[in-house]
């Protein structure tokens, strides 16, 4: 028989059980920056570390009539926001993943509806090359124009015009008779997409909050996942009913995605900086280390998984779609991974555990004699890279985050070493052959290690001088 003020055991199950597990306290960044193995057990640790919440036990028994909110309340004195602010800003955070999405699929439709429509336009090889490099070029000055954009009017302009620009591209491509307006329509998809990115990041990043900030970028990170399956979904009915239709549908999915930013609470525009340009080199360090590796990983590296496997294994074509198909499914509880270890241990720290683990599957695939031996070690090097956005994302904000400009600068050249490398690694593998040269770039992540190690060898310095500061 219950007591009074008692909650029944559906309530207790529901309501506060399910709190009852909370993390522990982040690890000062002096311990969280460890290097190789030691960063990586430290990184699986930090997963699976939970402490009980003994108010919350307390009033789930009957045992407190408080909740355990209202203690922390009466202990500090504040009054938590209330559930309509929480509320709010969740379905902000989800307009601003669903413009992600749309500005995603919009820059991704091209390369799977561009067979059907070479043949409709008659769209040569030579024109196809220029039209992926427009397309490219686009999304990369629309980086840099949306991070001016986000630092004179906001997130919500910000990514209210890219997504208007994305549709009307899309719209332009649907109508379409000849060739140049089909690629004038390609650079606004691609433009738009770029603009949009800027605001995206940043008023994800605000609306989650700093102590969730690598979880907010995980899911960032799987709406990108979700724009390419849109691309690819809107392909596949682009191909039985008319390529045509998989653009009007991309540019239903900007619309969709534009009323919902226009609609919720968006953050505010980010405080201007001024006198802090001198540095931007150094800023770009660390973020456009992981961004780049992660790139050059996903763009060259695994672009080439799937010949690899076929030429060197000797396995169908089918057989290698299906390995890459489970890796992409296995990216997304990646990015979340990534992203609470980013929380937990720090950016850098995650960096270097990532690093490791792809370092040492991407050499296990590449030199397995056999599929049946590199099967493993290639879905898990696939599915980890995924996890490198979000901490490149979150170095980024940390670097620079209030500066929009500097954000944009950053997609651009993290796209621009991504297609640089990726090329590098065509052209080294026809020199060199393709088992030795894929064994060096799936090799490359192992820096990120390094990086890490230098990290955390600093913030040890930092700590023992101010240790001996205090000391003295």
């Amino acid at each position: 028989m219950q007591g009074r003020g008692a909650p029944s055991g559906s309530t207790v199950m529901s309501t506060y059980v399910g709190p009852i597990f909370r993390s522990r306290s982040r690890p000062s960044r002096a311990s969280s920056t460890l290097p190789g193995s030691r960063s990586l057990t430290r990184f699986v640790i930090a997963l699976l570390d939970v402490r009980l919440d003994i108010s919350t036990v307390r009033y789930a028994l009957g045992g407190s009539r408080a909740r355990p909110r209202e203690h922390e309340e009466a202990a500090t004195g504040r009054r938590s926001r209330g559930a309509g602010t929480r509320a709010g800003r969740r379905w902000a955070f989800a307009a601003v993943n669903a413009g992600y999405l749309a500005g995603t699929c919009a820059d991704s439709l091209l390369a799977p509806v561009f067979p059907v429509v070479a043949v409709d336009l008659g769209i040569g090889l030579e024109s196809a090359g220029f039209a992926f490099a427009l397309l490219a070029a686009s999304v990369a000055v629309g980086n840099v124009a949306g991070g001016f954009v986000l630092t004179h009017a906001g997130p919500r302009t910000g990514a209210g015009v890219g997504l208007v620009i994305a549709a009307a591209g899309a719209l332009i491509a649907a109508g379409a008779g000849s060739t140049g307006p089909f690629l004038a329509a390609q650079t606004l998809m691609g433009g738009g997409s770029g603009i949009f990115f800027a605001s995206g990041l940043s008023a994800a990043a605000t609306l989650a909050g700093e102590r969730r900030r690598g979880l907010a970028m995980g899911f960032f990170g799987i709406a990108f996942s979700g724009g390419l399956a849109t691309a690819a979904v809107l392909a596949a009915l682009g191909s039985v009913h008319g390529w045509r239709v998989a653009f009007a549908g991309s540019a239903g999915v900007s619309v969709v995605a534009l009323l919902a930013v226009l609609v919720v609470a968006m953050p505010s525009r980010p405080e201007r900086i001024r006198g802090a340009g001198a540095d931007w080199r150094r800023a770009l360090g660390a973020p456009l280390a992981v961004g780049g590796t992660a790139a050059a990983s996903q763009y060259g590296t695994i672009s080439f998984l799937p010949t690899f496997a076929v030429v060197t294994w000797g396995i169908s074509p089918v057989a290698a779609a299906l390995m890459l198909a489970a890796a992409r499914v296995l990216s997304v509880p990646s990015k979340l991974v990534a992203g609470h270890g980013s929380d937990r241990l720090g950016a850098r720290a995650t960096a270097g555990a990532i690093g490791l683990v792809l370092a040492i599957a991407g050499i296990a695939w590449t030199l397995a004699p056999a599929f049946a031996i590199g099967l493993v070690p290639a879905v898990v090097f696939a599915a980890a890279v995924s996890g490198l956005g979000p901490v490149a994302n979150v170095l980024a904000l940390e670097a620079f985050g209030q500066r929009g400009t500097m954000l944009g600068l950053f997609r651009s050249m993290q796209i621009a070493l991504g297609a640089g490398l990726s090329a590098l690694i065509g052209v080294c593998a026809s020199w060199f052959g393709l088992r030795p040269t894929l064994a060096v770039a799936a090799a490359l992540p192992l820096g990120l290690a390094l990086l890490a190690r230098r990290a955390g060898r600093a913030a040890t310095a930092v700590a023992r001088d101010g240790q001996d500061a205090v000391a003295g």
